[in-house]
């Protein structure tokens, strides 16, 4: 029921409602094709959200080169990524993103501008990563690709122009997820952290499945409405993950792992409109906690899946640049230890 929820229209800021009706009225008339959490139905919903996403990419910052390779080492197969050169230049910082979609829809495509728009304010080559989806690809096997595509950087950097010591993690929504956990798994199965300059987390999905954020955010709009007080045992997450896989250190990161150490610098950054706010919130409190150094920016009146929507949202770009600010500070501090 969404009786009880807020009525956010009340609630969000001005360019944020304009972004909503956008949305809204594109949506009368290209109504959604398949569904999102049925395999049945899943590949429509895929070019259903392909096709929403088009216009947003449009435009924003032109990069000097743009390069699709492959690289070797997931656990099926090649990976596909997208190099994204704001100059072409030697030693190159780099941002790994992974886009967001619930991990069962998105590309390389539908998050090109928030890629290059980053790209841009940071100077850093960044790389999106087109990692498999679920349900064609289940748990953990965005995670292991993404540990694949970060460590072949890490070794062959300096043949892309890039410094392969210099890493930042950076996602959002679901692609958040899997740079957390990617990081964890650095830590704990290779003892890798020290080229690991920054995790840069948007409205990222660690733990909390049910709270005040979750009850009274999430609507049609951003189809987060979760229904039930355990996420995982939702549709959202049933071609993502078996319950067996529930207790996994790679899934749900806040309660199977441990964060008390081998952390790199972590910006997390969320809407005030979110109904994942909660769990930016704790995981925030974690790491603040066990003394790490971290930022938590909430934005008050926005929704959930914000970088998208830079053609109508300022706040875009300034949350962009303060995760910016926040990547080179971590930067600045690890190099001056």
């Amino acid at each position: 029921m969404l009786v009880n929820k807020y009525n956010y229209m009340h609630k969000i800021t001005p360019q944020m409602r304009k972004v909503v009706e956008r949305v809204e009225e594109w949506k009368k008339t290209n109504p959604m094709r398949g569904e999102w959490t049925s395999p049945e139905g899943i590949e429509e919903y895929r070019e259903w959200y392909k096709e929403e996403r088009s216009w947003w990419n449009e435009g924003g910052p032109q990069m000097e080169k743009t390069e699709d390779i492959w690289i070797p080492g997931g656990p099926h197969g090649q990976v596909n990524v997208r190099l994204h050169y704001p100059v072409v230049q030697k030693g190159m910082p780099i941002i790994i993103f992974n886009h967001g979609g619930g991990y069962v829809c998105g590309d390389n495509d539908t998050h090109s501008r928030i890629m290059r728009i980053l790209a841009d304010k940071s100077g850093a080559c960044v790389i999106g990563v087109n990692y498999k989806l679920a349900p064609e690809a289940g748990f953990p096997s965005q995670i292991l690709e993404n540990v694949a595509v970060t460590r072949y950087f890490h070794e062959h950097g300096a043949e892309y122009g890039l410094d392969g010591n210099d890493i930042a993690l950076c996602g959002d929504s679901g692609g958040s997820v899997i740079s957390l956990a990617t990081m964890v798994y650095l830590r704990n199965e290779y003892n890798e952290t020290d080229y690991i300059s920054a995790a840069l987390l948007y409205y990222a999905v660690p733990g909390i499945n049910d709270g005040t954020s979750t009850r009274l955010w999430g609507n049609e709009f951003d189809e987060l409405v979760f229904d039930k007080p355990v996420m995982a045992h939702n549709n959202y997450n049933k071609s993502f993950i078996r319950e067996d896989q529930l207790t996994s250190p790679y899934y749900d990161v806040t309660m199977n792992n441990d964060l008390s150490w081998g952390i790199a610098p972590t910006f997390i950054a969320v809407g005030g409109a979110d109904p994942l706010k909660d769990g930016c919130v704790c995981l925030y409190e974690m790491l603040y906690e066990h003394g790490h150094t971290v930022e938590l920016h909430v934005y008050e009146g926005i929704m959930h899946a914000f970088l998208h929507y830079s053609r109508m949202l300022d706040m875009v770009y300034d949350s962009i640049q303060e995760c910016v600010d926040f990547w080179e500070r971590a930067r600045y501090i690890r190099k001056n230890k």
